[in-house]
């Protein structure tokens, strides 16, 4: 018979530690200004009941980043038992819910991310500008080479 998996056995299997780094306090953050809208929200339950669980799937994430989240199943219900406060730990299909979503948001392709560093429109319009008068340079180096490989030539003829 199989034994249950260890609630305070580390997430990893291998002998490095993962390496990652998140800043909780954005996250938090982010959360904070978006939990309304998010489909494990329930009305009434104010954001601080969410944050342990929160910090619960940062901490799976991190300690096991290597492994997906279905395979980490069998032993996050015990994980998250052993971990959070009975008075503050929610039922865990409210938790899981809210595990998922914080691991599709770390998961989530760069490129849906805005940038980190948004360009104002006037420096996008001269970045554009500085491109294209590069660009027009490059042409006229490009027909110099060529006539001086040629010799001189007259452009207009009599």
């Amino acid at each position: 018979m199989p034994r249950p998996p260890d609630p305070f056995a580390h997430a990893w299997t291998d002998t490095t530690m993962p390496c990652a780094v998140i800043d909780i306090q954005s996250e938090l953050r982010f959360w904070e200004e978006t939990y309304a809208c998010q489909p494990f929200h329930r009305p009434g339950t104010p954001f601080r009941y969410y944050v342990p669980t929160l910090k619960f799937a940062y901490d799976a994430y991190l300690l096991s980043r290597r492994c997906s989240l279905q395979q980490l199943l069998p032993a996050l219900p015990a994980r998250y038992d052993a971990a959070i406060v009975r008075g503050i730990r929610l039922d865990w299909p409210w938790a899981l819910a809210i595990i998922e979503r914080v691991w599709a948001r770390l998961n989530a392709p760069l490129e849906e991310d805005p940038p980190l560093f948004a360009l104002p429109a006037a420096l996008l319009e001269e970045r554009a500008l500085l491109d294209h008068a590069m660009q027009r340079r490059s042409d006229v180096h490009a027909i110099m080479a060529n006539v001086n490989e040629k010799g001189p030539t007259r452009l207009n003829p009599r």
